[in-house]
């Protein structure tokens, strides 16, 4: 009981370290239980958090400390997936070993401010840093949603300096303020957020015929192609993840075993901020 316990208030420390602040409301939406049980467990959470988190009043949410550190387990929002997702399969289960080494990882303090921002339909100033500004310029930008790309989390908003809808990456965000202005347009109004387009897949022509048999075994359940329907701006992030070939004569077998038979009838998919 002690050991499930524990694992429950570490759950909520995730939260916590991620959403900026937790209330008895959050803990009950979260966990399923009743007021009483979620005012315990928050008192529980304030005192395994100390000087790390506060609350201004006994009614008032905890909030994390603007001088926090967090402790390594923190250290991607995975963890906050899995904790809001209702899944803990994987920590329980030692046999699954996750080989994905997620090298960006993103500030929870600049994680809480876009989820907050998103939340709330405001706007952030942040000191960006890009490959064209590295030492970093400032931008203020909206943004309507958190997208975690396979190598990276971004932010999906409206920058005000170029007037369109971007993608920024959290780990490249140097520091964050949020500011009342609201956002002048919104995810309806992003078109390549709310357009699909269908990634064709097949085996590359470029292999042998028994390698493309084994290719299409793998990944295409034994059919000939996989059709992937994706939102168009994030297909650019799909075809690196997944490491498809866009050119069957230039990027071929044995670094590229699966090629976009359709590239041709795709809108330009590689933009910068």
């Amino acid at each position: 009981m002690e050991t499930a316990a524990t694992a429950r208030i570490e759950d909520l420390e995730t939260v916590l370290v991620w959403e900026g602040e937790l209330d008895n409301e959050g803990i009950r939406e979260l966990l399923g239980v009743k007021a009483v049980w979620a005012s315990r467990l928050l008192g529980a959470l304030t005192k395994a958090m100390g000087r790390r988190a506060k609350r201004e009043t006994p009614y008032a949410p905890l909030k994390l400390a603007l001088r926090s550190t967090t402790a390594p387990r923190h250290r991607s929002p995975d963890d906050y997936l899995r904790v809001v997702g209702g899944s803990k399969d994987l920590r329980r289960r030692r046999v699954v070993e996750d080989a994905r080494m997620d090298l960006a990882t993103a500030s929870p303090t600049v994680f809480a401010a876009v989820l907050k921002a998103v939340s709330t339909g405001t706007g952030l100033s942040v000191v960006y840093r890009s490959m064209s500004t590295p030492a970093g310029s400032t931008r203020l930008v909206f943004p309507h949603a958190l997208v975690r790309a396979p190598r990276r989390w971004h932010m999906r908003a409206w920058c005000s300096e170029r007037e369109d809808f971007r993608d920024f990456t959290l780990g490249r965000v140097a520091s964050v303020q949020g500011v009342e202005e609201t956002a002048p347009k919104g995810r309806k109004d992003d078109e390549e957020w709310n357009a699909h387009i269908e990634l064709e897949l097949v085996a590359h022509p470029a292999l042998t015929v028994e390698q493309q048999a084994m290719i299409a075994d793998e990944y295409f359940a034994g059919a000939t192609s996989l059709r992937l329907k994706v939102r168009q701006c994030l297909a650019a992030y799909i075809i690196q993840d997944l490491r498809l070939s866009t050119d069957e004569h230039k990027l071929g077998p044995p670094e590229y075993q699966l090629l976009v038979r359709n590239t041709a009838t795709l809108p330009t998919l590689f933009s910068g901020t």
